[in-house]
């Protein structure tokens, strides 16, 4: 599994939300009840793996569209007109509020990784300001290039985000392994574009809905599977 290059998906793999104020949570303080639907509508960091380049000009537009996603969010869960502004508010807040955090063990992880003569990138189904987020995370000095779908046009597991992270790297698709713990976007959509994936399963991670729990595991043969990220240095330092 000889390597150039470690692409890592950012949220659920390097670092979590340790506060940060839900959608769901404020509707249902106010009595509104989300629906899956409006949930999809809302989600800037959806798995759909579409294209939104007319969205991804400045973060003007991502921000302009992201506020489009939760107008239909608020109209697809009932909430009445006059109270649109004030939930916006209170969500704007919120995320501007939310803390995220490195999971323990990456940052030594992640200087190990350097020390070995990785490159180290990130790519991740994120906003705008995924540096901004890395940096408050204390992430940024171990890290060569970051890519957010919000800046490519892309969500995993579009290729085109793939590609993009590669092109920044300068290494061809088989000198980069993935590293990521969502199995659509960080296994599938990276073997369709011939990168070596580590899907990461986290014993206390959020359900996994793209993982195939019902194929035969012979199918999964191939893909390591970690439990935490230094899982990733057995990989590495055996070859």
């Amino acid at each position: 599994m000889r390597s150039d290059w470690i692409i890592l998906d950012f949220y659920g793999t390097l670092a979590r939300a340790t506060s940060w104020l839900r959608a769901e949570d404020l509707l249902a303080e106010r009595g509104y009840s989300l629906s899956d639907e409006a949930r999809a509508l809302f989600q800037g960091d959806s798995l759909d793996g579409t294209e939104h380049d007319e969205h991804s000009q400045s973060r003007d537009h991502y921000v302009a569209w992201q506020r489009e996603r939760a107008l239909a969010m608020l109209a697809s869960s009932d909430v009445h007109p006059g109270e649109y502004e004030q939930i916006l508010e209170l969500l704007r807040l919120g995320n501007s509020e939310r803390v995220i955090e490195a999971y323990d063990e990456v940052p030594a992880v992640l200087e190990r990784l350097r020390g070995l003569g990785f490159g180290l990138a990130v790519c991740s189904n994120w906003d705008w300001d995924l540096d901004v987020d890395i940096e408050s995370a204390g992430l940024t000095p171990f890290l060569d290039v970051v890519v957010s779908s919000a800046w490519v046009g892309a969500r995993k597991p579009h290729p085109r985000i793939y590609r993009a992270t590669l092109e920044k790297t300068g290494a061809p698709a088989d000198r980069a392994l993935f590293v990521g713990d969502t199995w659509g976007p960080d296994v599938e959509g990276p073997l369709a574009t011939d990168i070596r994936p580590v899907y990461l399963r986290r014993p206390d991670h959020w359900h996994d809905g793209t993982y195939p729990h019902d194929t035969p595991s012979a199918l999964l043969e191939g893909v390591p599977v970690i439990t935490g990220l230094d899982g990733i240095l057995d990989l590495v330092e055996r070859t």
